[in-house]
Order: C-alpha cells, then sequence, then structure tokens
C-alpha cells in the first residue's frame, strides 16, 4: 500500500513539474542542467536562438582552428535549417 502511495506521489510530482515547465516555457531536462536557459514559447524562436548559438561556437572553433568540431556543429545546424524550412513551409 505504501508503495502504491509512493508511485502515485512521484507521478504526481511529474505532472506538476511537466505543467509548471509548459506553462513558462521551460524544458525539464535542461531545467536540471541549468537555471539560466530560457525556453521559447515559439519552436521557431527556440529554433533560431539555438542556430544562433552554434553559429557562434562555430566561428570560435574556426578561430581555434578546431574543425573536427566544426563538422560536428554544421550537421546540427543543416537539421535546424531544415527544420526551419519545414515550419516556414
Amino acid at each position: 500500500m505504501m508503495e502504491e502511495k509512493n508511485k502515485l506521489d512521484e507521478l504526481a510530482s511529474l505532472i506538476a513539474e511537466e505543467m509548471v515547465a509548459r506553462i513558462y516555457g521551460i524544458d525539464g531536462v535542461t531545467r536540471q542542467a541549468s537555471k539560466y536557459y530560457f525556453r521559447a514559447p515559439n519552436p521557431a524562436d527556440d529554433l533560431v536562438g539555438e542556430l544562433a548559438r552554434l553559429m557562434t561556437l562555430s566561428a570560435l572553433y574556426e578561430q581555434r582552428e578546431e574543425y573536427e568540431q566544426c563538422t560536428i556543429i554544421q550537421t546540427f545546424i543543416d537539421e535546424i535549417n531544415e527544420s526551419l524550412n519545414k515550419i516556414d513551409a
């Protein structure tokens, strides 16, 4: 009986966390990793922000001549651009 109550309490907590995350535009996984991350309510805005971040990192790695990192980041940039094109279409 107590084990069932604990499971229900855990489920209630997860549901509450998800509701708060959706209301305030905060991603649950990211919220735990960093309290400074804001997830925009509009997915396209979030993608544009991530694109800007990745392009900044790519320029930084290029300046450091870390071309392997640039290649990795470019795959993410390409994926985001594809997603943005689907949203715009």
